[in-house]
């Protein structure tokens, strides 16, 4: 089933009114071809209830078909809105599954994937389908309500659709329609592993609307095969209607091997791993080249041989990053890592002297093929040696103790969040770590990273508990001060001259009033010029941030111990 259009299933449900298509419709040819290509798709149809059109998909172990199993499985009486019960008899009690009465022997020994469910008490669940629940927990799925769908993540971070619930509107008489599909391989992990076949019971009933009044003694049902296992009856009646009832039992699961590989995530043969080349820095051979970062040519400091070693640098451009502020719901970048969720992870990457970005070839073979590419289109040689904490860090395994302010004035507010003082607080748990150094010399990046900072530290100023606290100790604030201000205010209150105090929040008040510049008169003159002020005084907007990070994680020490003795 395509679930970009889902409307091709539509012929099968919309009655002609043509009197020659009619007839040829009720023989029912197109039904036959519809399983039997359908089945072929990568999300298939586990359950339809349509005009005219019934479907419904179960699993069971895994059968052989022969005249007795074939005969056994058309007697299916089964719907979706069977469920586990308690049944009883005049001294007994004992629970019923779902398929126990489902008019066979294979299916009552099956599981159900769908169970249509009904509630008179809330009005939105008058209808409504569960997945069950093992199959969910195993496949790794949630119910995300807005798109209508039990969802998990692929490789790449991004909400995979694994079973769809579509609701089709607007049919002829105002009629409607429910299809749920699955998705074949990921069940076919499940199936695979659990040993079942996937059978789908389907009914056409097609008839003239308006002049049907049952199907009394009429013809003979007609037994038929089909491709792709496919055993049901037919029983036409020529200018009055026709009704087929079958099964469609197909084995689609995912063989054993491959599901042990993909969760140990090896390769398998027919789907190789692949691994992007990069410009790096073989320091092992003392020469810059392109090199794979297959980790089968490259070795580690315990084996003899002329490939580079793992750890070999390859260096990017800067730009390579701001795919991973882009979305921080998605992309979690931290000082020196990022990651995307429940995908990948790099474990680390530094800045060098240079601006540029740079990391291993043996972390980069982590990453998924598409997201190698990714960091390929950044790739170049390196302008500068690796940074200084890199080299401490990682090939002298010492612990880095240089300064880095974003990194103290984050540790900084997070103590003071943790310790629950009156005058500060967090107003949002991810503000932290949505706050970076700018990479590249982009003004829009440094604007949107300003932001982040005024967000994370001038709003976390608490204006009512600082204008009590200033009252309380005798000073009479403005009732316009604002945050930074009234911190003014108790910073005076507690013995600072009124220049120091002023002087202490400065560089809160130049980060808001950058903000305000930045971001709300972006095009304007003032903009530009702060932004021409910045790059002549330090160069590039990284360190202009640095210095305001580093001003503003100075102020907030003294003010933290100024109101500890206050």
């Amino acid at each position: 089933m395509d679930l970009h259009n889902p409307e091709k299933i539509l012929p099968l449900s919309i009655e002609p009114d043509q009197k020659e298509v009619f007839n040829v419709w009720i023989q029912q040819g197109d039904v036959l071809h519809f399983l039997e290509k359908e089945i072929e798709d990568e999300n298939i149809i586990i359950y339809a209830s349509l005009p005219h059109v019934f479907i419904h998909a179960v699993l069971i172990p895994d059968v052989k078909l022969n005249d007795s199993t074939i005969e056994d499985l058309l007697g299916w009486s089964h719907n979706p809105y069977s469920t586990w019960g308690i049944a009883c008899s005049q001294d007994d009690a004992w629970i019923e599954g779902p398929l126990s009465s489902a008019g066979s022997k294979a299916l009552s020994k099956g599981e159900q994937i769908i169970f249509g469910r009904s509630f008179e008490g809330v009005e939105s669940k008058k209808r409504y389908f569960e997945l069950e629940q093992k199959i969910s927990h195993i496949l790794g799925v949630h119910f995300i309500s807005e798109r209508n769908a039990w969802c998990r993540l692929d490789k790449f971070g991004d909400l995979e659709d694994v079973v769809k619930i579509i609701e089709l509107r607007g049919l002829p008489n105002n009629e409607t329609g429910t299809i749920i599909t699955i998705n074949k391989w990921i069940l076919g992990e499940y199936t695979g592993v659990c040993i079942f076949s996937l059978i789908r019971m389907f009914d056409f009933t097609r008839y003239k609307s308006g002049s049907f009044s049952g199907w009394g003694n009429r013809n003979e049902p007609i037994k038929f095969e089909g491709k792709n296992n496919i055993f049901g009856s037919l029983v036409v009646s020529d200018d009055y209607g026709s009704y087929s009832r079958g099964f469609q039992l197909t084995n689609i699961s995912v063989p054993k091997e491959k599901v042990i590989n993909n969760m140990w995530g090896r390769p398998t043969p027919e789907e190789p791993k692949q691994y992007a080349t990069f410009i790096a820095h073989d320091w092992k051979n003392k020469r810059i080249a392109e090199i794979s970062c297959d980790p089968s040519c490259l070795a580690n400091y315990f084996t003899e041989s002329d490939l580079p070693f793992e750890i070999t640098p390859a260096f990017f451009r800067p730009e390579v990053l701001l795919k991973y502020k882009s979305d921080r719901e998605k992309y979690q970048l931290e000082n020196r890592s990022v990651g995307c969720r429940g995908a990948w992870h790099l474990k680390t990457f530094d800045i060098n002297t240079a601006g540029q970005v740079h990391t291993y070839l043996i972390y980069l073979s982590h990453l998924p093929y598409e997201e190698q590419l990714h960091w390929k289109q950044y790739n170049e040689k390196p302008k500068a040696p690796l940074s200084e904490r890199a080299i401490t860090t990682d090939f002298e395994g010492q612990f880095y103790d240089g300064y880095d302010p974003l990194s103290s004035l984050k540790h900084k507010l997070e103590n003071l969040h943790r310790a629950k003082v009156g005058w500060w607080t967090l107003r949002d748990q991810n503000v932290p770590k949505k706050v970076h150094y700018p990479f590249t010399s982009s003004s829009d990046e440094w604007a949107e990273e300003v932001l982040n900072l005024d967000q994370l530290v001038v709003e976390g100023f608490e204006e009512k508990w600082l204008r009590n606290k200033a009252k309380e100790m005798g000073r009479t604030p403005d009732i316009k001060l604002r945050g930074l201000k009234l911190t003014e205010e108790c910073l005076i209150a507690v013995g600072f001259e009124e220049e120091h105090a002023h002087l202490l929040m400065s560089p809160f008040h130049e980060v808001h009033n950058l903000r305000s510049i930045l971001k709300g008169h972006a095009s304007g003159s003032e903009a530009e010029k702060v932004k021409k002020e910045a790059l002549q005084r330090f160069g590039s907007f990284r360190q202009h941030f640095e210095h305001l990070c580093a001003a503003c994680d100075d102020s907030l020490e003294t003010i933290i111990e100024a109101f500890q003795e206050g």
